[in-house]
């Protein structure tokens, strides 16, 4: 499919022009986006932009659920960017640290009916309108096995999917990886996905450069080719 045909289905505008011109109006609305990549490709920055973007200007409260860094150190991070996710109150715009504790995941079982419960009623408290899980793969890499790994994914998007939240996963992932295998968690989530977007940062004779993928998009137009990221945002990667 090219960008050229029309949508069949409600998107959500993340605000970054470019990438919502090529997915022809920005993610699917009331679905679940996986954004994966390397370290430093860009996915935390992206995911961010759109969720500062409907609390600010669509009207569209967020919860920011943080798996890596803590979420003071995000909003420290993103002013850098001329940015400030504080700017719309706690009404508008909710930080949830969610870090695991290796030494207590090792001890026992673990699971994410906690952290859902806590989100529904969050969620249901503002109104809220769109939700990014940032770095699910810190916390999938604690998980005893693949069999828990495969639970707690399906748990999450089940809730996801009864919530109605238009949501954002980021997770680290080879580019290379074609995720497609239900024996790993990133092939699971690519799976049930409506849209997964894949981010590169490579390094070509000594300049370093950072690109976009759309991978799939259910439902959508949308144009598969790679496509400089830094031409997409309306600022530069520092």
């Amino acid at each position: 499919m090219t960008a050229t045909a029309r949508a069949t289905i409600a998107k959500t505008p993340t605000g970054i022009a470019g990438f919502d011109e090529i997915t022809d109006g920005g993610l699917p609305s009331g679905r679940t986006t996986l954004i994966g990549g390397e370290s430093g490709s860009g996915k935390t920055v992206l995911s961010l932009h759109y969720l500062a973007h409907g609390a600010t200007l669509c009207e569209e409260p967020g919860i920011l659920v943080a798996f890596e860094e803590s979420t003071e150190r995000l909003v420290k991070n993103f002013a850098g960017f001329g940015v400030d996710l504080a700017a719309p109150g706690p009404d508008r715009l909710v930080f949830i640290d969610a870090q695991p504790d290796p030494d207590l995941i090792r001890v026992g079982d673990f699971d994410l009916n906690g952290l859902v419960t806590l989100l529904d009623g969050q969620a249901a408290t503002m109104a809220a309108r769109r939700i990014v899980l940032d770095g699910l793969d810190v916390l999938l890499a604690l998980l005893p096995d693949a069999a828990a790994r495969r639970r707690e994914v399906y748990r999450l998007h089940t809730w996801l999917l009864a919530s109605g939240l238009t949501a954002v996963i980021t997770a680290k992932v080879n580019p290379a990886m074609t995720m497609t295998t239900d024996d790993e968690p990133f092939g699971l989530l690519q799976f049930m996905v409506d849209c997964s977007v894949i981010l590169n940062h490579g390094v070509t004779r000594g300049i370093s450069h950072r690109s976009l993928r759309v991978q799939k998009y259910r439902g959508s137009s949308f144009d598969e080719n790679e496509i400089s990221l830094e031409k997409l945002l309306d600022f530069y990667f520092m």
